[in-house]
């Protein structure tokens, strides 16, 4: 974790962007709101429990908040507009942005088919985030960026 911690505002995108090619990890981008719930509860139930450390260990990782006063709401200007936070988004260096959904109530995390929509819902988990971090990564689908975020 020292050595690859959470990154966030403007200054932490800035500073992933050279990570990610650095260390050829992806990058992960959270979106956030300062009164959040949801927010707050994937934090404690996912990106801080022991499980989820050797996962995250191998992404760069970058908290957005537009709230928070660090340049974030500049950043978030070429990103997808995002609804219901927190937005959730995977990306190679130089690549489009990638989704990834989780429905924090219910822990339930989007497994993409073979194309994006075409998926289905399973628990979230470490392993799970991993299997569809791998399996959105690997989509090549240009109908992915417009696919539908509830």
């Amino acid at each position: 974790e020292e050595d690859n911690p959470w990154l966030s505002g403007a200054e932490g995108y800035a500073q992933a962007q050279q990570l990610a090619l650095q260390k050829g990890y992806p990058l992960l981008y959270v979106i956030e709101r300062a009164k959040c719930r949801r927010c707050k509860l994937l934090d404690t139930s996912l990106w801080q429990s022991e499980e989820m450390a050797p996962v995250l260990a191998r992404l760069v990782k970058v908290r957005l908040n537009p709230d928070a006063g660090d340049g974030s709401e500049h950043i978030l200007r070429r990103f997808p507009q995002v609804a219901t936070p927190p937005g959730i988004y995977v990306q190679q260096p130089g690549e489009p942005l990638k989704p990834i959904k989780i429905v924090v109530d219910i822990q339930q995390i989007w497994m993409p088919g073979v194309t994006w929509q075409r998926g289905f819902f399973m628990p979230l988990s470490a392993a799970g985030f991993e299997a569809v971090l791998h399996t959105t990564q690997s989509l090549q689908d240009p109908a992915l960026d417009n696919a539908p975020l509830l």
